[in-house]
């Protein structure tokens, strides 16, 4: 037998094996299979075989094998666990439940935001302008009259709120701010009082009826006719979703209705004018719409700041509170005065906000977007000031919910965070008029405005709501700066009646477990 250990001592020292660990494997070295399961079979067999063992010299080792530890645990079903399965399986459906009600809440708000919104595209305020509304020399006004017709038409109403004016009730809104029709047709756009238009040109008819008789080839039948002005930087992915397809259903019925227009008009030419050539090739030539976007959207790159940026803007914000956790709490442990420490806090926040906001804007400065189509070369700094104000807003909200959050069940920290990125999202990145009216709340939602303060910067869309926008994100910061100071107390109050409480219970815990100890040695004495 020990020339057997020897050997396989040998071995273990080729293979790197520590000594202990062959001295504890030695009493179960040369044992026959019968022997083990002997051994097995219960702990006074194992304590015969010790003393064999003891009694032939061999070393003994009191190391519990791998094989005891197994046979000394509980099999997950044992009925000795009831209990602790009980627990478990509650706490499994409780956390399931919170999860569940989180889901359903939260991403129902965005999902809700989507819901039947086709239903709601006749919510959309277009202009119609119809200067074509005169009869001269016995030709009726076609034009106006047939898209008339067509905007009565059921598809047509349920693609636009269509707000119809005739050349006097327009030319009056024109003369009462300086303006001649045109330039007050893409005033009213531009002021986003409507989404698009649809103008008639002045006597569109005559100059079509003209042309017929003439067999006037230089005659543009589409640049003469009807004009459809809008401008895509107001909200340049739901333009192409929403607004311009509206408008080009009605020109589908407008075409639609061409035929029974120069069928009506043909009857007032006459019938030899009707064999020149340019007469036919005028008659045959789609009355379609002309379209002008006044602020076009033509740089990709805009995608990031304007729409996922804003996301991230909401995300990153939270980081800073993880960044610089362990560092406040270091700081509260020095026997700071509480003033000086809330004011500690919050100047450490906005000077975070200060630095990240810049970084932030430095990048779409990086990759070339243009910042000074509204402001000149002040632009950046502009942005930089929406996306200061905006991370300040958002951050110093994620900041007091976690503290709240910690205090009540820390892993609701990340529901919080999907509902604040949803709650703003929401009625940010589509029209407030395609969703319910419970999400006109997104008027005064911090990323709603810093988007639409953003769009200014970024495509020059109208500045008049600016100072609401930068309004509204001041107020969120004052109150939430505001408020920061009773949150920081409340939390650092309740975290230390809780270390008081665990304290108090420890200490009761060691002094019963003394005491416990003190009477086994009395009753032992």
């Amino acid at each position: 037998m020990s020339e057997d250990n020897s050997e396989l001592a040998r071995i273990y020292s080729t293979l790197s094996i520590q000594p202990s660990v062959v001295e504890s494997m030695q009493p179960y070295i040369g044992r026959s299979s019968q022997d083990t399961e002997k051994g097995n079979s219960g702990s006074d067999d194992i304590d015969d075989e010790n003393e064999k063992t003891e009694t032939s010299g061999a070393p003994l080792s009191r190391q519990q094998t791998f094989l005891q530890k197994v046979q000394s645990r509980y099999s997950f079903f044992n009925e000795n666990l009831n209990e602790h399965r009980k627990k478990l399986y509650l706490k499994f459906g409780m956390i399931y439940l919170t999860m569940a009600v989180g889901v359903l809440a939260i991403f129902s708000i965005y999902w809700g935001s989507m819901y039947g919104r086709n239903g709601r595209i006749q919510n959309l305020n277009m202009l119609v302008i119809i200067e074509d509304d005169t009869t001269i020399n016995g030709i009726p006004p076609l034009f106006g009259d047939f898209l008339k017709q067509v905007l009565d038409t059921p598809l047509a109403r349920a693609r636009g709120n269509w707000h119809i004016f005739n050349s006097t009730e327009f030319g009056q809104i024109a003369v009462e701010n300086n303006n001649n029709i045109e330039q007050e047709l893409e005033r009213q756009i531009h002021h986003q009082k409507y989404w698009s238009s649809i103008y008639v040109k002045p006597n569109a008819t005559w100059n079509f009826y003209n042309a017929i008789i003439t067999g006037d080839t230089g005659y543009n039948v589409t640049n003469s006719s009807i004009v459809s002005v809008y401008e895509t930087g107001r909200d340049f992915m739901n333009m192409n979703l929403y607004i311009t397809p509206s408008i080009q259903a009605v020109e589908r019925l407008w075409l639609g209705s061409q035929a029974n227009l120069t069928d009506t008009l043909v009857q007032h030419v006459n019938g030899s004018a009707l064999s020149q050539a340019g007469a036919i090739n005028i008659l045959a030539t789609p009355l379609n719409f002309v379209y002008y976007d006044r602020i076009k959207y033509t740089d990709p790159v805009l995608v990031a700041p304007s729409q996922v940026g804003l996301i991230y803007m909401v995300i990153i914000t939270f980081f800073q509170f993880n960044f610089f956790s362990d560092l406040h709490m270091a700081i509260a442990k020095t026997g700071m005065h509480k003033h000086h420490y809330v004011l500690y806090r919050i100047f450490a926040s906005v000077l975070s906000y200060f630095v990240l906001s810049l970084f932030f804007s430095l990048v779409s400065l990086a990759f070339q977007v243009d910042f000074t189509k509204a402001f000149g070369k002040a632009g950046f700094l502009v942005y930089w000031l929406l996306s200061f104000l905006t991370m300040w807003a958002v951050g110093a909200a994620n900041e007091l919910m976690a503290l709240l959050c910690i205090l009540v069940y820390p892993p609701l920290i990340g529901f919080w965070m999907l509902f604040w990125v949803i709650i703003n999202i929401a009625p940010t990145f589509t029209p407030i008029a395609l969703s319910p009216e419970f999400f006109r709340y997104g008027y005064s939602m911090p990323i709603h405005n810093s988007y639409e303060a953003a769009k200014v910067v970024l495509f020059n869309t109208y500045k008049g709501q600016m100072g609401r926008n930068v309004g509204i994100l001041i107020a969120w910061v004052v109150l939430l700066t505001a408020a920061t100071p009773f949150v920081i107390a409340f939390f650092g109050k309740t975290m230390m009646k809780r270390a008081q409480k665990a304290a108090k219970e420890e200490a009761e815990k060691k002094k019963k477990k003394e005491e416990e100890e003190e009477e086994a040695e009395s009753g032992g004495v």
